[in-house]
């Protein structure tokens, strides 16, 4: 299957876990779909610009891509609103939802992988093993539906469908680098799950694109105001939450099927 089949599949097998789940969050009402408007977008916004090398202002697309002048006007309206005050937990618990939905579609499709638990602290979530059961790749698992939508202000030269591919640059991030580094001996992919309202779809870098890319830019390219679901405690009031961030260039990254075709390479193992 191409990029676009996987994630319809991956979808059709997940927006129904992911909805009940989220059932008391705020959502934009395209989350956890994909349309032709959708595809559209993927195609035009990511697939034909990655082959250009170029990022294009988003108001460039509006006469190609019918519709998106108001998926635009309706993604500022709801995203420039205040965040909702969600605590840290439960965005650690939703993140393992997403993991959780790639474990089970990767299985599916042969691709040998589980949840890695019992390891060191940071280390990335999903293991994926040959048929002899060797370790021979792990990722970090990654999903944003909010675009930065004034990247374009903060970091020159970036646009919110290219540039809102959001890493943490804090104390988890140098700990899982060193980890990578200096104990993992196969492959390590940052995957990410994106659910914008115009681009659609999973994308991934390899760990050492990935903190080049940091080196590149100073480790660090925006931090963000606080907020209230960034602290817990009453009394003394601690910072649990990441405000310093890099935004990885979604047009240098590989696309699901590229994803896929590497992992059966490495799981398919030696006989």
């Amino acid at each position: 299957m191409n990029s676009i089949e996987s994630f319809k599949d991956l979808i059709v097998r997940s927006s129904e876990r992911l909805k009940d789940f989220t059932k008391n969050f705020p959502l934009h009402d395209s989350q956890f779909t994909f349309n032709e408007f959708n595809e559209r977008c993927y195609m035009i916004m990511f697939d034909e610009q990655r082959k250009a090398k170029s990022v294009l202002p988003r108001q460039n697309f509006f006469a190609k891509i019918e519709g998106l002048r108001e998926v635009c006007s309706n993604c500022w309206k709801f995203y420039m609103n205040p965040r909702n005050k969600s605590l840290k937990f439960l965005d650690i618990k939703l993140g393992k939802q997403f993991e959780e939905a790639l474990i089970d579609f990767f299985n599916s499709i042969g691709i040998r992988c589980r949840k890695v638990e019992g390891l060191k602290e940071n280390y990335p979530d999903i293991a994926f093993y040959d048929v002899k059961g060797r370790e021979v790749a792990y990722s970090e698992v990654k999903y944003l539906t909010a675009p930065f939508l004034k990247v374009y202000e903060k970091v020159p030269g970036r646009e919110c469908y290219e540039g809102s591919t959001t890493l943490d640059v804090g104390r988890k991030i140098r700990s899982q680098r060193k980890i990578v580094e200096e104990e993992i001996d196969v492959p390590v992919f940052y995957v990410y799950w994106i659910d914008y309202p115009c681009i659609k779809g999973i994308f991934f870098m390899p760990a050492k694109e990935v903190y080049a890319y940091i080196d590149k830019v100073g480790g660090l390219e925006w931090t963000r105001r606080e907020r209230e679901g960034d602290f817990v405690g009453r009394e003394k009031r601690i910072l649990i939450a990441e405000l310093r961030k890099v935004y990885l260039p979604l047009l240098e990254m590989g696309n699901f099927e590229e994803l896929v075709k590497n992992l059966r390479l490495l799981t398919k193992g030696a006989s």
